[in-house]
């Protein structure tokens, strides 16, 4: 019987090819779009797995209620770890993990930088990662690290690394005490090494200042797990995480953090938070991919209903044939949701291949590239691929199914003018505007996204950053390259600086006019006496840094224009000569007022920004060129800095790349709504060309009549068109104020934002017109021109 409903299928398949091409395409795409949505969801649902006691791990996350938006961060001070462990019985096992573990490690020949995590013993009885080869225990000794798989392999290559030394920064060497096996499960918790904590300990109490020991202001760098045993009191734990807040930052005016729970499987996908150690995406933005996927196969899935209910009309007479020859309606529903099912799968078979395509193109965005997915490791993935066509299949073939079972014998052999279906105003013009409406939003918002990234991309930033060259000093002392860089003719000046201005870095501080003032919070950045003109910046009043500089100078800085206003301190040269208060106790006098420059990224609201020498700051060097061949000039830096740091690669780029690539984050979104906006068209498409098709071959007769009283082509085109050119202008209207309201949201929320006039909603409103009447004409136009002696003879 199965054999029977399947060979009718594919024998309508194939005789109804235009319906079947239509409906396997928009459905292949939809489906390939979907099911990457899939691949990517089910990846970040898939984080952690590996954990067999992950109902009982615990994250503690940090809320600073000092800050101006509550910020929340996945990071802790170590010293709370510590605490918990020591004096509190509360979990069988604390877990501290601390990041900052960075360096240029030598075995032999072999000279790599990698990054690692400080943990001890315990990390191995929470988390189930497992050794390939060595012993955790050793790894409560200083000086001693595990290394993974590939990061062993590319320091000792075939050897045996167990028992090995690594020379780290030519001060100590590192202990291999183990190799991490690979896992095809993926962790949030990510690393090429973990190295004894107690090393971190040692090397921290040889600071001035200790770090992170016993200092409850440091709240990144270290994360802290907690395994909580059976059934453990979840409240009781938050009533101790809340004392230990009140008990250390009760009265501080600076630091008031408290303390939260975040069970492990929450983490990914899980809220955004400041500080994460891994990179995944946040919980909202799988929302929005998921709320993404379900309006597409919607979408698609109505136009595949709507277009087999206009392909009824066609085969009315077979059901009434059929049923005339005993033919029960179960049976005929049977043979039509058979049908969906196989161009559902025919569909699937076509979106596999789609999909390879497309996972290419989407791994390449930014916030993809990092994610590492790779949908070949999880064979599972498939077989919701196959369960998606099939929901797919019977979601969209059931109304055509149950409707036209439902046709009398007596009413279809009649004729297809007998058969009303969906007459009045009905479910179909409902989702046909609504189609159309996602559309114009989608329209809409891409235009502003692509006026947003333009006006971002070229917007006047106050300095000259197509000329500025940033080299990463990678640790190495700014007046040793400056030494180097500034015998080079194409370099017509150099200058330090703690951070790249156009991009979203700085440093706050707080600033007082007098100590009973309140505290504003303020940024700097740290620079030397050639900055100003090494960037380009223009000096209001005052003075720059004085040459020579030592750290005497700096008492001094130089502010910008938007400090005289928040401080009311007159003009610039009336503000030359203010004291300041900066943080608690450091006083500066401003000597110079700068004009207001685009030190963060565009979008990014501004405060007042100073200039400060403190030379422990200077990370960056910036150089100012001049040069008819910049990819030579660029070359010539590189070796040059082999004179300077034989050991690391250099790390360079001019500054309107590096602010360009910040920007590539809102080129993903682009991108990502772009495609949605185009999918979303073709399936509106679909969806109008098939309510068109049921139109026009539900009114035939009554067009060959008015062909033969006289009728012009364009006048029946008209009379055709004319309701649902009314249903494209309401979905306008709708779509429009939708778009305005929606896109107004995140506008509002920059700091510099593209006009959002008529004008693009009127671009978007032509568009959407001009798909529908090149839609609609396609049908009409076909139905005008058809001769009246073919309609009207004789059935």
């Amino acid at each position: 019987m199965i054999k029977n409903y399947l060979l009718t299928a594919f024998r309508n398949v194939l005789r109804y090819k235009g319906f079947s091409l239509i409906n396997i395409f928009g459905l292949s795409l939809s489906m390939s779009v979907c099911m990457l949505i899939m691949v990517v969801i089910l990846d970040q649902y898939s984080y952690d797995d590996i954990h067999t006691k992950k109902d009982r791990i615990y994250r503690v996350e940090q809320v600073d209620s000092l800050a101006n938006i509550g910020l929340k961060m996945a990071s802790n001070p170590y010293v709370l770890g510590t605490e918990l462990r020591d004096k509190y019985a509360i979990a069988e096992k604390v877990v501290i993990v601390n990041n900052t573990f960075r360096a240029e490690g030598l075995y032999n020949e072999t000279r790599l930088a990698f990054n690692g995590l400080y943990t001890n013993t315990d990390f191995f009885d929470v988390f189930d990662f497992q050794l390939e080869d060595g012993s955790v225990e050793l790894m409560d000794e200083p000086y001693t690290m595990v290394l993974s798989r590939e990061t062993a392999d590319k320091f000792f290559g075939d050897e045996d690394p167990i028992g090995k030394f690594i020379e780290i920064d030519t001060l100590n060497s590192y202990e291999v005490v183990g190799v991490m096996a690979k896992s095809r499960k993926k962790s949030h918790i990510q690393f090429e090494a973990l190295v004894s904590i107690s090393t971190l300990e040692i090397l921290d109490q040889k600071r001035d200042e200790p770090r992170f020991i016993n200092n409850w202001e440091t709240g990144w760098g270290s994360w802290i797990y907690m395994l909580l045993p059976e059934k453990a009191d979840l409240g009781n734990i938050q009533q101790i995480l809340d004392q230990i807040s009140i008990e250390k930052y009760k009265g501080n005016d600076e630091t008031n953090l408290s303390f939260y729970l975040q069970p492990l499987d929450k983490i990914v996908p899980g809220p955004m938070l400041g500080n994460e150690l891994g990179v995944f995406l946040p919980k909202v933005f799988i929302l929005f991919l998921g709320g993404l996927a379900l309006i597409i196969i919607i979408s698609a899935a109505f136009n595949y209903t709507s277009l087999s209910v206009a392909r009824s009309m066609l085969r009315a007479r077979e059901v009434g044939v059929r049923k005339t020859f005993g033919a029960f309606r179960s049976q005929v529903i049977m043979q039509f949701l058979i049908e969906a099912v196989v161009i559902a799968v025919i569909s699937l078979l076509l979106a596999i291949v789609l999909l390879q395509f497309l996972l290419p193109a989407f791994s390449g965005m930014q916030m993809m590239s990092l994610l590492e997915i790779r949908p070949e490791q999880n064979t599972t993935i498939y077989l919701w691929f196959l369960i998606f066509a099939l929901v797919t299949g019977l979601f969209s073939g059931a109304l055509p199914a149950f409707v036209i079972s439902a046709f009398k014998p007596i009413s279809v052999l009649k004729g297809i003018t007998n058969i009303k279906f969906f007459s009045r105003i009905t479910l179909r013009k409902i989702l046909l505007v609504s189609q159309f409406v996602f559309s114009m939003v989608f329209i809409i918002s891409i235009l502003l996204i692509f006026k947003q990234m333009n006006f971002m991309i070229n917007a006047d930033l106050g300095f000259d950053a197509e000329v500025i060259y940033d080299i990463d000093l990678q640790g190495k002392d700014f007046n040793k390259a400056k030494a180097e860089y500034s015998q080079l003719p194409e370099v017509l000046s150099m200058s330090a600086s703690s951070h790249i201005p156009g991009e979203g870095n700085m440093r706050s501080v707080d600033i007082r006019l007098k100590a009973e003032d309140d505290k504003y919070e303020a940024h700097y950045f740290s620079v030397d006496e050639n900055h100003i003109e090494t960037m380009g910046l223009e000096l209001v009043a005052g003075r720059n840094f004085p040459e020579n500089m030592s750290t005497e100078n700096e008492k001094f800085v130089i502010a910008s224009e938007m400090t005289l206003d928040h401080f009311q301190l007159g003009s610039a040269q009336d503000a030359l000569g203010t004291t300041l208060i900066l943080d608690d106790s450091t006083m500066v006098e401003i000597i110079g007022i700068i004009k207001d420059y685009q030190y963060l990224a565009v979008f990014l609201n501004q405060r007042p920004l100073m200039l400060r020498y403190i030379p422990a700051s200077h990370y960056h060097a910036f150089l100012r060129l001049n040069s008819p061949d910049m990819t030579a000039t660029v070359d010539k830096l590189e070796r040059t800095w082999k004179k300077i740091d034989p050991v690391h690669d250099f790390e360079g780029d001019f500054l309107d790349d590096r602010i360009k690539y910040y920007y590539t984050f809102f080129e993903d979104i682009m991108y990502t709504v772009g495609f949605a906006t185009l999918l979303a068209i073709i399936i509106a498409a679909f969806g109008l060309l098939g309510m068109a098709t049921y139109s026009t071959r539900t009114r035939l007769k009554e067009i060959g009549i008015r062909k033969v009283f006289g009728a012009e082509v364009n006048h029946i085109v008209l009379l055709v068109s004319k309701s649902y050119m009314w249903l494209m202008l309401i979905a306008a209207v709708i779509g429009g104020i939708i778009a305005y309201l929606v896109n107004n949201l995140w506008l509002q929320n920059l700091s510099k934002s593209v006009d959002f006039g008529m004008g693009t909603i009127l671009a978007g409103v032509f568009i959407v017109v001009i798909v529908g009447l090149l839609t609609i004409s396609s049908q009409t136009l076909k139905a005008a021109q058809t001769n009246p002696a073919t309609t009207l003879k004789s059935e």
